[in-house]
């Protein structure tokens, strides 16, 4: 960490877009790791379309989005695709997710 609370880009144990305990669809087992593969740049498109897409109700979440890092952040958060009858998550191992599909239901 540098003296203003910024990762040193340059330490040779700092990387860029880590996406470990991500799958391929998009949904991973750690928030951090969630966003940190969201912000590649080839997701842009993906976030693009799903902001075109959002429904009406997410739209006041989601305007208040002002750049990639941001909409990273709220899309990995949590939602209620990732649960199921409201209480049970539909997989619990990778719950945080960027991509355009809930997660994957295991079966319970």
């Amino acid at each position: 960490m540098l003296v203003n609370g910024c990762c040193n880009v340059n330490a040779p144990s700092s990387s860029q877009y880590v996406c470990k305990s991500c799958l391929s669809s998009g949904c991973c087992s750690v928030y951090e790791f969630c966003v940190s593969c969201c912000l590649q740049p080839d997701k842009q498109p993906l976030l693009e379309r799903f902001l075109n897409r959002a429904a009406e109700g997410f739209q006041n979440l989601f305007t208040a989005v002002e750049d990639h890092f941001e909409l990273c952040l709220a899309k990995c958060r949590t939602s209620s695709q990732s649960v199921q009858h409201e209480n049970t998550y539909r997989n619990p191992q990778a719950k945080y997710c960027y991509g355009e599909s809930p997660p994957e239901l295991l079966p319970g």
